[in-house]
């Protein structure tokens, strides 16, 4: 089979590689569709990526084969599949903090969803694999994942009705949040960024005031839309220290701000806080990362419910063979979502 190989930042090649082998418990899926996710990037520009290894993970595809034990999926059944899987029973499952569970962190699928062909572990064909119906295209069932991100940001704040809710960052993951904060019931949904197309999309999406932070100053949109108060939760979706830090003006007292975007591989000037000003305003600071199969399958009923609208962020499509000319778009930022048909 063909696979896009990792061997540097700006050198990924369209290569042949082993087609995997499954045993009795297994299932081979042929990629339909993949997301290019930032994760897979930043891996590669900073090297936590082992050279010769294929990256990706926002996968769907058809079942091509199953072992002799499986249970579940068939061959010919169109599927979404979630590269991790927790183990439900470690002390850290038993807390709802299933990210932090070492069979969570374990490499899932093989070789990476940028393939023609992905195996999926025993554990995921278990909890993982869900099927989708025909009314769901492909390209879609990718972004369940990144939208499973979110419904556990959002869950760990604990959104309810009538709060308030800032979002920082207009990228894809900022309007699944802003989505799926207004899902869970928020009356009023901020989202500030620096893109026009995305203000604009995400007004399509339900987004009740969304504005260009280079343009309008953040904090006087913010205080003058929730009366002077702030806004009861700020979900930062972007990976820079200065949004945090500036949450800290937006948010109300006795607020929550969640740290939302991903920091691991991005280098950043070290974070200073007033811990006076969260002490005496009683201000919660909190991060969110990752997602567990309970939050994939609340984002695939969202999804599949017209809940959170996700084909609208598509913005371009690539076969993967293209890679290195969607690198190149991705990295001018002038798109929101990638994806891939093999």
């Amino acid at each position: 089979m063909k696979a896009v190989v990792y061997y540097d930042a700006n050198d990924f090649r369209w290569e042949d590689v082993q087609t995997p082998e499954i045993g009795p418990k297994v299932v081979l899926v042929r990629v339909r569709a993949c997301g290019l996710c930032s994760t897979d990037i930043w891996k590669a520009v900073h090297h936590t990526a082992e050279p010769r290894s294929v990256l990706g993970h926002e996968v769907s595809g058809e079942v091509a084969k199953t072992g002799s034990d499986v249970k579940g999926p068939e061959v010919g059944d169109r599927v979404a599949v979630y590269h991790r899987a927790e183990c439900g029973t470690c002390y850290y499952c038993r807390h709802d903090q299933e990210p932090l569970c070492s069979q969570y962190r374990q490499q899932s699928i093989f070789p990476g969803a940028f393939a023609e062909y992905i195996r999926v572990i025993p554990r995921l064909v278990q909890k993982s694999i869900i099927r989708i119906p025909d009314e769901l295209t492909y390209e879609e069932a990718t972004l369940i994942e990144p939208t499973a991100c979110c419904v556990r940001a959002v869950s760990k704040c604990g959104i309810t009705l009538d709060d308030s809710v800032l979002i920082v960052g207009d990228g894809p993951l900022g309007l699944l949040n802003a989505q799926v904060s207004k899902n869970a019931g928020a009356s009023m949904v901020i989202l500030s960024g620096h893109h026009d197309s995305h203000i604009e999309l995400a007004k399509q999406v339900g987004v009740n005031h969304a504005f260009n932070s280079k343009r309008f100053d953040v904090k006087e949109k913010v205080m003058k839309l929730t009366e002077g108060h702030g806004a009861d939760f700020v979900i930062v979706a972007v990976a820079s220290t200065d949004a945090v830090r500036q949450s800290m003006s937006l948010v109300r007292n006795g607020g929550k701000i969640c740290v939302f975007g991903d920091f691991r591989d991005v280098p950043q000037p070290n974070l200073s806080l007033d811990l006076k000003l969260i002490l005496s305003n009683d201000i919660e600071l909190f991060s969110s990362w990752g997602c567990s199969t309970q939050n994939y399958r609340v984002a695939y009923n969202m999804i599949t419910s017209g809940q959170v609208k996700v084909g609208e962020m598509i913005t371009h499509r690539f076969p993967l063979e293209k890679f290195m000319e969607a690198l190149k778009v991705f990295l001018s930022k002038e798109c929101l979502k990638i994806v891939f048909n093999p």
